[in-house]
């Protein structure tokens, strides 16, 4: 481990010295102010406010409740600076239908939201759109059938007592044909509103987790508009979006730091400035794994992209005798190595890129949100992280800026 540690840790001094230049140059390149209060106090007094701190709230997908829960230093302790978290691990599979993904341990689950319970945090699941292209667009299209799925999604509140709702509807950006999107937009919208009525009436919050929307005056490009960020802003309580996942398919950095301050300028842009403390900048505490070349003929069940995270990057740094560099651009840190795949019929040596987000990217991701004029912030994904990241956030969140 030393021979990695040591060049690792003089690539990070490097990084963050590069980082410092970043903040300075957005903080310098914000040209908004958050709304019109701050407007005023800054004309009156000649001297520009501190950034408010950020609340803290939180993905946490099934696979990782064991190590969430067997791990106290990974999740208990973390409890007491979490506002909401949402369990991911629910799908929409019909109008009237929502089900548990059938891998979740249910026994872990339950323990979770007892911890949650015990500490206060407010559980807020998230309710994933599972079915097929445009099935979701067709439900919201007629008021009686989008009635009963609002109802279905009280009647789930109601049987988990739950203190909110995330609804994570992704079909419409991912899979649906954009031409359907003028459709979908104004039923969207009246979904919203009319779910939010019902859970509110119930006492309960409703957020929604959404791809981001751009600046299009900069990139031409206005993003995932079907969403109408603006228009549903008045109705929910968060609004949460998703700035992670910028490269997927392709080998590439997770979030770089160009795109977050586009996705959070957009975001500003789209809603009004009375709705802006319902914004919540999603960031992401983990990274990929690609094969980027191959020689050799590999078995067919070799591996293709894979996720990691921190907590099991050190690992794998350790066995593969990996050499990272960091990116000031992006914020970032990269890495490339070998992997021989042998099943003892055929064998190939793959070659692998690796792009993730550390501590350090995290902390400057929300440092970055909080001097834009957003107040919130999400991880994805509450497991992921280690004590490092962990410690970075909430004191990216919480400690005082200079304006």
């Amino acid at each position: 481990m030393d021979d990695v540690e040591a060049p690792a840790a003089r690539v990070r001094a490097n990084l963050l010295l590069g980082i410092l230049g970043v903040i300075c140059v957005v903080a310098v390149g914000v040209s908004f102010w958050p709304n019109d209060s701050v407007r005023t106090a800054a004309t009156t007094t000649s001297q520009p406010l501190p950034p408010k701190p950020a609340t803290i709230d939180g993905w946490t997908p099934y696979w990782v409740l064991e190590r969430v829960l067997q791990q106290p230093d990974s999740g208990i302790s973390r409890f007491d600076d979490l506002r909401e978290v949402s369990p991911f691990w629910f799908s929409v599979s019909g109008f009237d239908a929502i089900e548990q993904d059938t891998f979740t341990p249910d026994d872990l689950a339950a323990t979770y939201f007892s911890q949650l319970r015990d500490a206060g945090v407010a559980i807020v699941p998230s309710l994933l759109d599972r079915m097929d292209a445009g099935q979701m667009a067709t439900i919201l299209s007629d008021p009686v059938v989008r009635s009963a799925h609002v109802a279905a999604i009280r009647e789930f509140a109601d049987q988990f007592d739950v203190d909110g709702i995330d609804i994570d509807y992704e079909q419409f950006a991912f899979a649906d044909d954009p031409a359907t999107w003028s459709t979908t937009r104004p039923n969207w919208v009246k979904f919203i509103r009319e779910l939010s009525t019902v859970l509110h009436s119930d006492g309960r919050t409703l957020s929604v987790s959404i791809p981001a929307v751009y600046d299009e005056r900069v990139t031409g490009d206005p993003g995932y508009w079907v969403y109408d960020h603006g228009a549903i802003a008045q109705h929910v309580d968060a609004l949460r979006i998703m700035a992670y996942d910028y490269s997927v398919a392709e080998p590439g950095p997770i979030a770089p730091l160009e795109w977050v301050e586009q996705v959070s300028d957009g975001v500003l842009l789209a809603v009004p400035s009375e709705f802006h403390d319902r914004i919540v900048l999603g960031i992401g505490s983990y990274g990929y794994n690609w094969p980027t070349a191959v020689s050799g003929e590999c078995p067919i069940d070799a591996p293709g992209r894979t996720g990691i995270n921190p907590g099991t990057l050190d690992d794998l740094i350790l066995r593969r005798n990996i050499a990272p560099v960091a990116d000031a651009v992006t914020g970032e840190w990269a890495a490339t190595y070998q992997l021989t795949v042998n099943d003892g019929v055929t064998q190939c040596v793959q070659t692998r890129q690796l792009h993730w987000i550390d501590a350090d990217g995290v902390a400057l991701r929300v440092e970055m949100a909080r001097r834009a004029g957003i107040h919130g912030v999400a991880l994805w994904a509450l497991g992921y992280e280690d004590d490092d990241v962990w410690n970075a956030l909430v004191s990216s969140a919480t400690r005082d800026l200079v304006p």
